[in-house]
């Protein structure tokens, strides 16, 4: 059994008036908030048991959701950042899970590699991680090493961390044990990924690379006009590039080239 975490705490301050109020995982595309489609995505590799890490406009989340998922709320979201939520699902968890940022929007087939593949497995694009912004990761025989926004993309980075994990529940243990000592240490104000860090030395964390298949993180406000286009777009055609690889795309973001199948449906009813 395999439980999913999403973590929503955040404002998503640079999103500025985009947001009306609401945290940035409600916002939509193709009808859907980001939460409904990484739920969507969750419940279709059979994921049943969801938690949602609230703080910012929980209420709102709340009412969007309803009550089939489990609540965790961070009170302190005005003065944490994402390791915190995540040490506050520390006593929810129990099992293997898979862990998504909020602002994701992503194509099912990368959930399904994840899910699929054994072990602890982080997702990253090979295409992406220059952008002084994005979560590089430095990987050793298909192991993650390092995981870091500091990382030097010339010398160490081989990829950007999208904000999708999957974590075997003994690799679970140790992730939380790390994030709860960075807590007490007195850091609250990390990346969750700096638990990923804190654990790459001694656990084995596996990547997946991703960099076919359509996503983005939602940031800034162009990254929502290039999710509303051209993720968005490749996520429900079939797409034919070039057997070269296409130039970056100036928004931050990169779907490689080859061809993409038909993405599975992502606009599933929630039960």
């Amino acid at each position: 059994m395999i439980q999913g975490l999403i973590l929503a705490a955040g404002k998503g301050r640079r999103l500025g008036g985009l947001l009306n109020g609401k945290p940035k995982g409600l916002l939509t595309i193709g009808g859907m908030s980001l939460i409904e489609h990484q739920i969507a995505s969750m419940r279709a590799c059979g994921i049943k048991r969801i938690g949602v890490v609230v703080g910012y406009g929980a209420d709102y989340v709340k009412s969007e959701l309803g009550d089939e998922f489990a609540y965790i709320e961070n009170k302190e979201y005005a003065t944490t950042n994402s390791l915190y939520s995540l040490w506050l699902a520390r006593h929810w968890v129990d099992a293997a899970f898979l862990m998504a940022n909020s602002d994701l929007l992503a194509d099912s087939r990368i959930f399904h590699r994840l899910v699929q593949t054994t072990g602890t497995v982080l997702a990253y694009d090979s295409s992406s991680g220059t952008d002084a912004e994005e979560m590089k990761v430095s990987l050793r025989e298909g192991r993650v090493v390092a995981i870091s926004k500091s990382l030097d993309p010339e010398l160490a980075a081989h990829g950007e961390s999208i904000g999708l994990i999957k974590f075997e529940k003994a690799t679970a243990r140790q992730l939380f044990e790390a994030a709860d000592a960075i807590v007490q240490g007195g850091s609250r104000n990390d990346w969750s990924p700096a638990a990923v860090a804190a654990i790459a030395n001694r656990a084995p964390i596996g990547a997946v690379d991703i960099a076919s298949l359509p996503w983005t993180e939602i940031d800034f406000p162009e990254d929502l006009d290039y999710a509303r286009t051209s993720v968005w777009e490749r996520m429900h055609k079939p797409v034919k590039e070039p057997s070269a690889s296409p130039a970056i795309p100036a928004v931050r973001r990169a779907v490689g080239g080859g061809a993409i199948a038909q993405s599975a449906p992502l606009r599933e009813p929630l039960p």
